[in-house]
């Protein structure tokens, strides 16, 4: 059974994307981590010190994005998908990121290691996609196809730029609270008590908005892929499929078998991402396609 908590008011289980709501929250959830961000900072050293965290957080975003997607796939040892050895799921992206309305075709890895898995990063302009051996070898076309469009849909929504954000918003959270800890250890400022269990929380309640961005955005990714298929009838089968795989193959590995808490799982339950698919309207696909067939087509 997938583990949700219900113990959570449902209006909180869907702010923080552990159940599906209808409606993204990323926006108000990146606002809620800037906040976390500057009131620290505000805290530590007043408007000075939360402008110096600002001017940090930009610099970030800027230097960044210069970490290319090839360097990331040689950490995680994935190598390229050959297209002549597999023509057919390069096929398949391509016609993927056409439908997308995307003027670049994604780059495709293999990743190593057991269980169903696929990744998105890079820019708009140099997107790369990785997918794990065990799904080349296990999915059917049809599975492959929506995996797929998941994926791209991660592209075409811009989510390699929105978690770039979030990640760099936890991590400056992270630093200028450990830098204020330290300041009350060391040095001769004495902070009153709620103060010091202020800045020992805040890295916490940062990451837990981080990873409900990070759910948030694979629900977009589930819609996108229902937009890019015309229906979610594909996506369901292949998160079932996948989450039997990743159960049987990762049985050794805390996996869905042994959920960790919602809060800090990376991936709504899939019970709630099947259960948003269903919940889709017709005409929020149909659309889709209406907007984005080609000029002079019927």
């Amino acid at each position: 059974m997938e583990n949700e908590p219900s113990s959570l008011p449902v209006f909180l289980q869907r702010f923080l994307a552990i159940s599906p709501g209808g409606n993204s929250h990323t926006f108000p959830l990146m606002a809620c981590m800037a906040g976390v961000l500057a009131t620290c900072a505000w805290m530590l050293g007043g408007l000075s010190m939360a402008i110096s965290a600002a001017i940090a957080v930009a610099l970030m975003l800027v230097l960044a994005p210069m970490i290319s997607p090839e360097v990331l796939m040689k950490l995680l040892r994935a190598r390229p998908l050959d297209a002549a050895s597999f023509p057919a799921i390069h096929e398949m992206a391509a016609m993927l990121a056409r439908r997308a309305g995307l003027d670049y075709l994604p780059k495709l890895f293999l990743l190593p290691g057991k269980g169903v898995n696929a990744i998105t990063t890079g820019t708009a302009e140099e997107t790369t996609i990785a997918i794990s051996n065990d799904a080349l070898h296990t999915l059917s076309p049809r599975q492959m196809r929506a995996l797929l469009a998941h994926e791209i849909a991660h592209a075409w929504h811009g989510d390699t730029r929105i978690l770039l954000m979030t990640d760099v918003l936890y991590r400056a959270t992270w630093t200028i609270a450990l830098f204020g800890l330290m300041l009350f250890i060391f040095g001769d400022f004495d902070p009153p008590n709620w103060m010091v269990i202020v800045f020992g929380v805040v890295p916490t309640v940062s990451f837990l908005l981080q990873r409900a961005v990070i759910r948030d955005r694979e629900f977009i990714a589930d819609h996108g892929a229902s937009d890019l298929l015309n229906g979610p009838e594909d996506m369901i089968e292949a998160l079932l499929h996948i989450d039997q795989i990743n159960r049987r193959r990762l049985r050794l590995i805390p996996y869905r078998s042994t959920q960790p808490p919602s809060l800090l799982d990376t991936h709504p339950p899939v019970s709630a991402r099947i259960r948003a698919l269903r919940d889709l309207k017709p005409g929020t696909w149909q659309k889709f396609f209406e907007n984005r067939r080609p000029p002079g087509t019927k």
